[in-house]
């Protein structure tokens, strides 16, 4: 029995197929104050919590979460949009990308300094948004997709990272980022693979205890899942596979001992209400020297892209393992 307090509603339909057949699936817990209860809609396999958290919950958590990472990056952010500009510049001489949940924006960076596109971003965390805009000089938008508001058809890029599974309404998520595409525009979603991530939660519950989740990931998308999502959605699928298949075997419990963080099993939103983001530090040199370090050298990430592309195991939706999945997909 859940306590209301914290939650939104139950709900009897499903988020995407309207269906109503559910099964349970898995328990877990959001920074331990939340019990979770996870079902999977028999019709499209689409797997959620049930209940859902609030979303005046989902914010402490992730400002804890924010607190608690203290940064989502850097170097290696920066080096994210460098590639990112590099796979950009082919499709397009120019253009307007929007980076959906951008964080402190060095990924935009990367784009910006080495991509004639013009890169913006939406954040909800207000320090994020902040630096941002003050520090790296970038046009960031506070709030979520939702909130984007009179500037129907001006991206031609959107880039979803990691993001699509902590939205609270996928379908509503996903029209409204159609809207922001211009006709024939593009999208990119990463996102676990919630067939095998799903799994973990599942091997946690036979190993005798519910995980806690600090991200709130309380969608699950399995690839067949992910690919209807978008289709239903407007959208023409360009490119769709899942990889990495270094997490497979544990998380379907298949080994002796079942690896997970155990320092997430300890959190909760108690020991971050007192504390704020204030120990993230960056200098300017060491910002400008991103554009100049010898690990980013456009030659190094060409030749990264290429034995990555070489050596990386892609599977269809067909067959749904891998720990991350991608979609590319254009704007009907």
């Amino acid at each position: 029995m859940f306590n209301s307090a914290g939650y939104n509603p139950s709900v009897e339909r499903c988020y995407f197929c309207n269906g109503s057949d559910f099964c349970p699936h898995s328990e877990a817990t959001y920074w331990l104050d939340f019990p979770l209860h996870f079902v999977e809609c028999r019709t499209c396999r689409l797997i959620f919590a049930n209940p859902m958290p609030s979303l005046q919950t989902i914010q402490a958590g992730n400002r804890a979460l924010n607190i608690h990472h203290r940064s989502r990056g850097t170097l290696s952010q920066y080096r994210g949009g460098k590639e990112f500009a590099l796979a950009l510049n082919p499709i397009a001489p120019a253009g307007i990308l929007l980076d959906v949940g951008c964080a402190e924006g060095f990924f935009l960076l990367g784009v910006k300094e080495n991509s004639p596109w013009q890169a913006e971003g939406v954040e909800i965390i207000d320090g994020a948004v902040e630096f941002a805009r003050k520090r790296l000089g970038l046009t960031v938008h506070h709030g979520t997709l939702d909130t984007l508001e009179n500037i129907a058809g001006r991206f031609d890029f959107i880039r979803m990272n990691n993001v699509i599974e902590h939205v609270q309404h996928p379908v509503r998520f996903l029209e409204k980022a159609r809207q922001l595409l211009k006709p024939g525009g593009r999208i990119y979603c990463s996102t676990p693979n919630g067939f095998q991530d799903g799994h973990f939660l599942k091997t946690a519950n036979r190993r005798g205890f519910k995980f806690n989740l600090l991200e709130n990931h309380f969608f699950y998308y399995p690839p067949q899942t992910l690919r209807h999502l978008f289709e239903a959605g407007g959208f023409k699928i360009i490119k769709h596979y899942a990889e990495d298949l270094s997490h497979t075997l544990n998380d379907f419990g298949l080994l002796p001992r079942f690896k997970y963080p155990r320092e997430n099993q300890t959190l909760n939103l108690a020991a971050f209400q007192n504390k704020s983001n204030e120990d993230f530090v960056i200098s300017d040199e060491e910002i400008h020297a991103f554009k100049n370090h010898p690990a980013l050298k456009t030659w190094k990430l060409r030749f990264h892209k290429f034995r990555k592309e070489l050596f990386n195991v892609k599977l269809p939706p067909v067959f749904p393992l891998g720990h991350q999945q991608e979609i590319y997909a254009l704007k009907l």
